[in-house]
């Protein structure tokens, strides 16, 4: 290291940063050079290198003052620009505010006031005392307390809702349970049933109704109550209600919205057996337009009680631009109905479609006509029966076709099958049907319920398809029943294809292959299975086996679905 006062510098790298570590010791704090000096140099090396500090401390305090002196003018005037601005802004909202008070006092209207109190004291909504039932039947039927309401407040409720405390025997408390009414208003005057969950695992021998906080709605206007255009209510089977009804908007000044059904049962002494809640399957209803419902109702206690009355009102809201959603109170919105349910057989697949068209839009059932059966055999050798269901028509396609086949032994029933597979049948169609006795062993006589179907016109929304039948082969084959039988039976192997001859992708096709005798009776048929989709002009190969129940195939048929 060099000692000289005037550079000070390490002799290794020339740094000038020099630390004393000891006793005329130095360090470089660059390199890490370690020197050793005499006593006289140390001490004139000492006193430069304080001097050395000293000049730094003072030129960076220097900097360090003038960096002050122009951040403080910086900030100085900026202040004075935000001071401006928000000044000038006051200024310009106060003269807004100023002049639209101006014109409010002008037009004879006053600046808004804040909103009003909605809460409604709740001794308006009277309760009665409730009871248990059973929704549901057999071993899924649910616990459940009735509940009816009452709105004697004088004003629209806005989903009011109760709580049950719940009581056992000896007057343990089980806990509370609650629940809203099932209804988005509540119009003075009108009741409502609840059901309120019970514990599975408890028995209820007591309980306490409350009436949870009540308010208006937020906003809402009187207008006309709405009426299905065309309403049907039915019971499928033993116990299980529907209804279906038709919506039409006939105002031509708002569209309709949040369209919501409820449907409440009763028996020959007033009492409710059961209620429902449904939705418009279209969010919006324009002018002109229309929607439909359909709503379940689980009846309480299974099929004990018989409906006698119903009755149906809906609650709707109306929309007369993109952000406004006004609900709307009607007076006199129940709609009851005096009358038991349309019966259907349990086995009726319907369609809201279905049940809602017009007559000029429903299918003659009289032209469905059920084939007379053929006696064939199964595999193991058991009777069964063929037939086919045939469209008469001439022009007409019928939709959806469905019913239920039930078929007798004399007077004992032997069972029923449905149809419920295809989507159209078209004129001359037959669509094949297997019957199979399972408690007589034969079939005397067969009764058909068609289920209601629309009509279609020719040529229909079907995709065609082309089934050719390339080659078939006879075969035998054989079963074994329970390690201890064999039976044989025929079958034939049929190969062929089918062709997309539409301009549209099939993409479920269906097809069934019928073999027919030499009088073209059925004597056999099957579903070929598995069949990918179609693109326009492209063709699918299939092989099938198909089991031969009745006399000696002659000929081969197909049928065809191509719109699920």
């Amino acid at each position: 290291m060099t000692t000289s006062l005037q550079t000070l510098k390490c002799a290794e790298c020339g740094s000038g940063a020099l630390r004393r570590t000891g006793l005329n010791q130095y360090v470089c704090e660059h390199c890490g050079a370690l020197s050793v000096i005499e006593d006289g140099v140390s001490d004139r090396l000492d006193r430069v290198l304080e001097q050395v500090k000293d000049a730094a401390a003072e030129r960076l305090a220097a900097e360090q003052s003038r960096n002050l002196k122009v951040s403080a003018g910086k900030l100085f005037k900026y202040g004075l620009i935000t001071v401006a601005v928000v000044v000038g802004l006051s200024l310009f909202f106060f003269a807004v505010n100023q002049f639209s008070t101006k014109e409010q006092i002008a037009d004879g209207s006053r600046p808004s006031a804040p909103e009003p109190d909605r809460t409604i004291p709740v001794d308006g909504l009277k309760l009665d005392d409730g009871r248990q039932v059973l929704v549901g039947s057999g071993s899924s039927a649910k616990a459940k307390l009735l509940v009816i309401a009452r709105n004697e407040t004088g004003k629209p409720l806005e989903r009011p809702g109760i709580t049950a405390v719940l009581y056992s025997e000896g007057g343990n408390k089980l806990g509370t349970a609650s629940e809203t009414l099932p209804a988005s208003l509540l119009a003075a005057g009108e009741t409502a049933p609840v059901l309120i969950d019970l514990p599975a695992d408890k028995t209820v021998t007591r309980h306490e109704l409350q009436v949870q906080r009540l308010s208006a709605p937020h906003r809402s206007v009187q207008g006309p109550r709405l009426a299905f255009s065309r309403v049907r209510l039915v019971q499928d089977g033993k116990s299980d209600l529907r209804l279906a009804g038709r919506i039409v908007n006939t105002r031509k000044d708002v569209t309709l919205v949040a369209c919501e059904v409820l449907v409440t049962a009763y028996d020959d002494t007033g009492a409710v057996i059961g209620f429902g809640r449904g939705y418009a399957q279209s969010g919006e209803v324009k002018p002109g337009e229309r929607t439909a419902v359909d709503v379940r109702i689980p009846r309480f206690g299974g099929s004990a009680a018989a409906v006698a009355a119903w009755d149906y009102r809906i609650s709707y809201a109306v929309k007369t631009d993109e952000s406004s959603r006004t609900p709307v109170v009607s007076a006199d919105r129940v709609i009851r109905t005096n009358g038991a349910p349309e019966l259907f057989g349990a086995g009726l697949r319907m369609s809201t479609e279905d049940l809602l068209a017009e007559d000029s839009e429903r299918f003659d059932l009289g032209q469905l006509e059920l084939l007379p059966l053929v006696a064939g055999r199964s595999q193991i050798q058991r009777p069964l029966y063929l037939t086919e269901v045939v469209n008469r028509s001439k022009d007409v396609i019928v939709v959806a076709p469905g019913g239920v086949i039930s078929h007798y032994d004399g007077s004992q029933a032997g069972g029923s099958v449905s149809m419920e597979e295809i989507a159209y049948l078209y004129p001359g169609e037959r669509f094949p049907i297997r019957l199979e006795p399972q408690k007589t062993g034969r079939i005397t006589q067969t009764r058909v319920e068609w289920k209601p179907s629309r009509r279609g016109s020719l040529p229909g929304s079907r995709t065609p398809l082309v089934v050719q039948v390339e080659g078939t082969r006879a075969q035998t084959g054989s079963v074994l029943l329970n390690f201890s039988q064999r039976f044989s039976y025929k079958y034939v192997e049929v190969k062929g294809s089918v062709k997309n001859a539409g301009t549209a992708i099939v993409r479920k096709p269906r097809v069934w292959i019928s073999l027919r005798d030499r009088d073209g009776r059925l004597t056999g048929f099957r579903r070929v299975d598995n069949l990918p989709a179609i693109a326009p002009g492209e063709s699918v190969p299939f092989q099938v086996d198909v089991e031969q129940n009745g006399g000696n195939f002659t000929a081969v048929s197909s049928f065809y679905q191509s719109t699920e």
